[in-house]
């Protein structure tokens, strides 16, 4: 049996995370399973039944983070005796407040694993005295398609909680500005939505699809903004974002929060933005190998 394991379905972002891994490795039937805290001791009761017959897939999503540590530590005594795989995992490295785990439980982990691909090179650097192979993109790259034909409007993707208060309000003082010069329209989204809500997730992603441009304090707005062609501003609360931004030669359009007096002139500016579609088209490749790559050890595993 194959078992995958991720954050939820509630945010769209770890969501979409989840159903690129899940389209790569299609049409294999799949066992799902939860990580967020409060699902943890049914997924943990799951696995009590796998053996090393079976193999688990954990990722994509900030599953690097103090958080998610009641995970790791329960997931340690399974990591003994059943073979697993990580892929898009990353850390989550707030720059206001320390939000990693223990670093020797992530290794202890990480090299327990027979496969380990990390979506950046921050996550790589935290894991530097492990051997992993280059990073490659979020797999949520590759639930999403680059659009044919893109809208006019704006869309502010929020995460409140990191960017705070005093952020969001400014943001959001810039973008109504910028959409009063322009003719755009303004729209928001925080990513969430009610749990396995298909419909939900669907009316956020047509507000990405109705916009150019794309402001962002959230990750996963980056991630769909750039995996659909739009332009993306990003101001960031959080060094996954910067890390993001830079693997697609956009880092010069990251803003830190203390840097949001900025945010007008960057707007103004985003026709002159760079589309990275090479490197978008260069990280589904990639993806696709790491898919083959697992698919090997199922079916390595399968001959025993």
């Amino acid at each position: 049996m194959i078992y995958y394991i991720y954050a939820n379905r509630s945010d769209i972002g770890d969501w979409l995370s989840a159903k690129g891994i899940q389209n790569l490795l299609s049409p294999l039937e799949i066992t799902h399973c939860l990580c967020d805290v409060p699902f943890i001791e049914e997924t943990m009761n799951r696995l009590s039944a796998a053996t090393e017959k079976d193999l688990i897939i954990i990722g994509g999503g900030g599953l690097i983070m103090d958080y998610f540590a009641p995970f790791w530590e329960a997931f340690r005594s399974v990591a003994e005796r059943v073979p697993f795989c990580l892929w898009g995992i990353g850390c989550c490295d707030l720059k206001n407040e320390f939000s990693l785990p223990p670093k020797s439980l992530i290794e202890d982990i990480v090299n327990k694993s027979k496969l380990c691909i990390v979506r950046d090179n921050l996550t790589r650097t935290f894991l530097e005295d492990c051997e992993i192979p280059p990073p490659v993109l979020c797999p949520s790259v590759n639930a999403v398609d680059t659009l044919l034909e893109k809208g006019k409007d704006l869309l502010h993707v929020v995460n409140y909680t990191t960017a705070g208060a005093e952020t969001y309000e400014a943001m959001c003082s810039a973008a109504e500005m910028f959409v009063k010069k322009t003719g755009r329209v303004y729209r928001e989204t925080n990513n969430l939505v009610s749990r396995d809500s298909q419909n939900e997730m669907a009316q956020i992603l047509s507000r990405y699809q109705k916009s150019d441009i794309v402001l962002s304090s959230a990750l996963h707005g980056c991630i769909i903004g750039v995996a659909m062609g739009l332009k993306v501003l990003a101001v960031s609360g959080d060094r996954k974002i910067d890390a993001f931004m830079e693997a697609v030669n956009l880092k010069e359009w990251v803003l830190d929060t203390d840097e949001i007096n900025l945010v007008p002139k960057h707007l103004q500016e985003m026709e002159s933005q760079i589309n990275p579609i090479s490197i978008l088209e260069d990280a589904r490749r990639d993806s696709y190998s790491v898919a083959q790559k697992i698919l090997d050890i199922i079916g390595n595993s399968n001959q025993r």
